[in-house]
């Protein structure tokens, strides 16, 4: 079957991973502009996104920290054991795991109404019960997606990576299928069952997989087991770093809703444009490294480990960084295509095209942050990302506030932005602490490199821009992108050759295999 079949090289599975990542994103597009056209910059938006942030905490707290910087790791070492313990531990894991998510979503259902007055101080009272009622409405979705994500980072354990992508396809199909269907039918409400809908089709597309494997379901429940215990160990210090961090989120959104009815689906909307090259470069790329760093780290010799993190980070700056600046020069008119249409009106695009320029500051050091944090993870260094995370999100805080009175709604962008800086350098220096074979030193100049070669590219970019006119509708706006984005790849392609960047062979070998798959 299909679904079953297993990804046989790293380059194999970051393409797919990639390509099915960029289809979720497209969908993930469509999702944003289906929301946007439908409902504009508006208050329902809003409550909308508002109403994300508790089911969110539940989640980060309890699966992400879990999964990502424990289970995986503990899995892998009893997988290497060959005794089938392995299975035992998954179902033990998910079962506790399932438990403890029923129970906090309960207390959380309860105390909905106080927990929204805290984080959307700006909200009308009937702005606020909306949100009280879309927030228990997604509150099942974290209980599914639990055992969801669980089932994904076995399936990545084995290199079935095809069910794992497929599945924020059809978690955003199931939202699409909610503003279109449900919303008519159920009313404004109708947007957070889609939310629950698309979370179930996310476990079901990934349960046949699960089962190719052998996999089977056991009563099995205790923490007396070794390898829950570690897990347990390992799961708290990243799970302090993730609250801080959906905290973070929370305060600035909490901030957006003091500013006028929009400003927290602008805000949104914007971060979803910035995370598009974030989910398709770094965090695809992370995912496809970590069984084969976990694997790598547990070696004596860690030289292939250090030459593994040196080719990745290189590979992810030299993608990452030309279409930060690319998504810079173009986002005027990225807005417009994706978003302008229906109820989201030229203010509402000039104003996300803004916060999206201030985002994009600190695309870059948000795409290494999840291998960065990845490898210390392999390392079963769990601590060092979470001061990272802390320091971070104290510097976030403290630029939001600060900048708040003076920049409204743009001091919310630019404050994220300095943070994720700040904490990729934080987790840069970790890492070369342990690592001192870590050749910062090449990847700081290699880095230079690619700024110099970006900021010749833009210059090339605004020369032609100047002497090619282009309509202001939006077959001009797609003309324009597409020349620019052209004329931009081809300068960037030009002086990587010149000045000799190996990851130029890399992308073309990529592209080409791509194709031939």
């Amino acid at each position: 079957m299909i679904l079953t079949r297993q990804s046989k090289t790293l380059l194999g599975a970051s393409t797919m991973l990639a390509f099915l990542g960029l289809l979720s994103r497209v969908l993930g597009v469509l999702r944003d502009r289906i929301l946007a056209s439908r409902f504009g910059a508006s208050d329902l938006l809003d409550v909308y996104y508002v109403s994300f942030n508790i089911p969110d905490l539940i989640f980060n707290l309890l699966i992400i920290g879990a999964v990502t910087s424990a289970f995986i790791p503990v899995f892998i070492e009893y997988q290497s054991k060959k005794d089938g313990e392995e299975w035992d531990l998954a179902n033990n894991f998910l079962n506790i795991l399932v438990a403890i998510m029923a129970m906090t979503a309960g207390v959380m259902f309860m105390f909905a109404p106080w927990l929204i007055r805290l984080i959307a101080p700006g909200f009308s009272p009937e702005k606020r019960e909306l949100t009280i009622l879309f927030t228990r409405v997604m509150l099942f979705s974290p209980m599914i997606l639990s055992v969801s994500v669980v089932i994904g980072s076995i399936l990545q354990v084995f290199h079935r990576f095809l069910a794992y992508a497929l599945a924020p396809i059809m978690y955003n199909l199931g939202i699409i299928f909610g503003a279109i269907f449900l919303v008519p039918k159920f009313g404004p409400l109708g947007l957070a069952e889609g939310v629950v809908f698309g979370v179930l089709l996310h476990l079901l597309v990934q349960l046949p997989a699960l089962r190719g494997l052998g996999f089977k379901w056991k009563k099995v429940w205790g923490f007396s087991d070794a390898g829950m215990r570690k897990i347990l160990k390992l799961m708290i210090p990243r799970t302090i770093g993730l609250a801080a961090v959906q905290i973070n989120w929370m305060i600035l959104n909490a901030l957006a809703t003091t500013i006028s009815a929009g400003s927290v689906a602008v805000l949104n909307f914007a971060n979803n444009f910035q995370y598009l090259p974030i989910s398709l470069v770094g965090i695809s790329t992370a995912v496809a490294s970590f069984p084969t760093l976990s694997r790598q780290a547990l070696e004596e010799d860690r030289t292939l480990f250090v030459e593994r993190i040196n080719k990745t980070l290189r590979k992810i700056l030299f993608i990452i960084l030309p279409i930060s600046f690319l998504m810079v020069y173009l986002r005027t008119d990225l807005i417009q295509i994706v978003l302008g249409s229906g109820l989201f009106g030229p203010r509402d695009m000039q104003l996300t095209g803004n916060v999206l320029g201030f985002f994009m500051l600190g695309v870059v050091a948000q795409s290494i942050i999840p291998f960065l944090a990845r490898s210390l993870y392999a390392m079963q260094k769990t601590l060092t990302p979470v001061i990272a995370s802390i320091a971070g999100v104290a510097a976030n805080i403290f630029f939001a506030r600060y900048l708040f009175p003076s920049l409204s709604i743009f001091a919310l962008p630019l404050a994220f932005s300095l943070a994720g800086i700040l904490n990729a350098l934080i987790l840069l220096a970790f890492l070369k602490y342990d690592l001192r074979a870590l050749p910062l030193k090449e990847i700081g100049i290699y880095l230079l490199k690619l700024l110099y070669i970006c900021v010749i590219m833009i210059l090339i970019m605004t020369l032609a821009d100047i002497f090619i006119n282009f309509d202001l509708n939006f077959l001009g706006s797609l003309y324009q992108i597409i020349t620019l984005s052209f004329i931009g790849i081809l300068t960037f392609a030009v002086f990587s050759s010149i000045l000799k960047i190996g990851e130029r062979e890399f992308l073309i070998r990529k592209i080409k295999n791509a194709f031939e798959h």
